[in-house]
């Protein structure tokens, strides 16, 4: 009886351990997506923000007028409008308050851009104004084409950016020679296999899933160990050979991963090197010597 009531105590325990622990996951889990939710919603106004500031700064730059008082007026709401567009683009703090500030400042320069097109209208002759017109829509063109261009460029980069980001990458990357018993040896005579151990780093960012990992051994005279096979794998737009290759099934955190290459006789002494790719990646490298 007293057993049976310590496994009811041992059970109960661990069912309240199992509940505290999923609670905590939910919470994590919901912190994370709202604080993503947050920072995408001010990232979104600041990226809208700096594009009404450009599309107001192509306004002013549309502006023509004799009188030399209004130019140099003119001039400095530009400046404003630059150092602005500055700040905004260094801006990291992730903060609705910042925000809000920089939305005032950019009604205040659309009212100030207001009156100085009353002032102009007053000042120019219709013909004038029309010409102030055309220069204006052929420099929102131009701007436009100018935008679409940075902006592809910029997708392009934030490709890269994010690509480069969900790479795998190892850490403590090592080979060396094992007998038969799997013991590690320092002569080639009694070689059996090379293995080549690593830890693949947590990567919240990388897909998760089957990935095959290659191992690319070269001597020192720069012959690449191949495989039974001498199949290839792609990388930069070319097939190289490689030495031993693993099928891992990576869930985004830390995984120890061990790769075997069977010694096929060609073992010679000296400096070797180890290559790891991965999804068309080169992840890591080292040397190890070989007696």
């Amino acid at each position: 009886m007293e057993n049976e009531k310590k496994d009811k105590i041992y059970k109960g325990v661990l069912i309240g351990l199992g509940i505290v622990l999923v609670v905590v996951a939910v919470m994590y889990y919901s912190e994370h997506r709202e604080n993503k939710r947050y920072i995408g919603e001010i990232t979104a106004e600041k990226l809208s923000l700096q594009s009404e500031l450009e599309l107001l700064s192509a306004d002013y730059d549309s502006l023509q007028t004799s009188n030399d008082t209004l130019n140099v007026q003119l001039k400095m709401e530009q400046e404003k409008i630059s150092e602005l567009l500055e700040r905004m683009r260094v801006f990291r703090n992730n903060s609705y308050a910042e925000i809000n500030k920089y939305k005032r400042e950019l009604g205040t320069l659309k009212e100030v851009l207001r009156d100085y097109i009353v002032q102009i209208d007053s000042l120019n002759t219709r013909n004038q104004l029309l010409t102030a017109e055309n220069v204006r829509v052929k420099k929102q063109i131009n701007w436009v084409k100018e935008r679409n261009q940075k902006l592809e460029e910029s997708t392009e980069n934030m490709k890269e950016v994010i690509s480069k980001a969900a790479a795998l990458d190892v850490a403590g990357l090592t080979c060396y020679p094992i007998n038969k018993k799997g013991k590690t040896v320092k002569k080639i005579s009694k070689t059996v296999k090379l293995k080549t151990s690593f830890t693949l780093r947590k990567n919240i960012t990388a897909a998760t899933g089957a990935k095959e990992i290659f191992v690319r051994l070269t001597r020192p005279d720069e012959v690449v160990l191949g495989n039974p096979q001498n199949l290839l794998f792609d990388f930069e737009n070319t097939k190289l050979v490689y030495s031993a290759k693993r099928e891992i099934d990576y869930e985004g955190d830390e995984l120890e991963v061990a790769i075997f290459w069977d010694n096929d006789g060609s073992l010679i002494s000296g400096e070797y090197k180890v290559d790891v790719f991965a999804e068309g990646n080169h992840i890591g490298n080292a040397k190890f010597l070989l007696k």
